[in-house]
């Protein structure tokens, strides 16, 4: 007994290959599985290309807005929020000098580029006696809000924490109209990590890295600046007792095949009008 043959064979009329007998095909030869199943006219094979193309218009579409929602799925909302910090020269117990470190907030999306801190200089040194800055101290706390979050309904959500970064601040020759920056270094990492969301929400990791610190100029002069790169994650809950929900689902041959029927049909019924 000869066994029926599995093997794609090319279709003479469109060049595509399809199966000589079993199930009906997904994807890219799925319309000609389905020209198969509705036999044309003589009339309506002269049609024929237009209906292709008004199938290939319709699925093209259809795969652009399934498309949209997995990228929109994505895009997760976050908010941030840096504590004012102010130091104070370190050669006399005046403080006729200070250094002072702004906070931003604002929101973002997903992972994104920050300005946590800008730094501006004052001074009442005068340039014959200028202060100095060695070794002080500064400690900067950063707070992260998942929106998402905010609105969940669980108890175990966590929808803000708070990263922290300390170092050293060096500047010399610091008075009214002068400042020589000097090399400032970090205490503690300069990159953090934050678990937020809730079960309904999801749970992210925040990874909150500092890529650049920016000292400020003379009194009056241009600000400093502190940038850090967030980047966030899908993971579980505390413990692992949560997960994120599921990914929103991406296009699909069988369900494009599912979209394409009801145009194929209601492209005959228009060629059988105008026959």
């Amino acid at each position: 007994m000869v066994e029926p043959r599995h093997d794609a064979q090319a279709n003479p009329r469109t060049g595509c290959s399809r199966l000589s007998r079993g199930p009906l095909q997904t994807g890219p030869f799925v319309f000609q599985e389905m020209f198969n199943v509705f036999p044309l006219s003589p009339k309506e094979k002269e049609r024929m290309p237009h209906m292709r193309k008004l199938l290939v218009s319709l699925c093209a579409a259809a795969a652009l807005l399934l498309t949209g929602t997995a990228v929109r799925a994505d895009n997760i909302p976050w908010g941030y929020s840096a504590s004012d910090v102010t130091i104070f020269n370190s050669n006399n117990p005046i403080q006729t000098s200070s250094i002072v470190f702004k906070g931003a907030n604002g929101v973002a999306t997903s992972d994104s580029g920050i300005i946590i801190y800008n730094m501006t200089t004052t001074s009442t040194a005068d340039l014959a006696t200028p202060d100095t800055f060695s070794n002080v101290p500064f400690d900067l706390g950063l707070t992260l809000t998942d929106v998402n979050a905010t609105s969940s309904t669980q108890k175990t959500a966590v929808a803000k924490g708070q990263v922290g970064f300390s170092g050293m601040f060096n500047a010399t020759g610091v008075s009214k109209s002068s400042l020589l920056p000097g090399e400032n270094s970090w205490t503690t990492p300069t990159t953090q990590v934050l678990t937020l969301g809730s079960d309904d929400t999801g749970w992210r990791k925040y990874s909150v890295q500092v890529v650049s610190f920016t000292p400020p100029g003379q009194p009056g002069g241009a600000p400093g600046a502190i940038e850090a790169l967030v980047n966030i994650t899908p993971t579980d809950g505390p413990g692992g007792s949560g997960s994120p929900p599921p990914d929103a689902p991406e296009p699909t041959s069988l369900l494009l095949a599912g979209l394409a029927l009801p145009a194929l049909l209601m492209a005959r019924r228009r060629l059988k009008k105008t026959a």
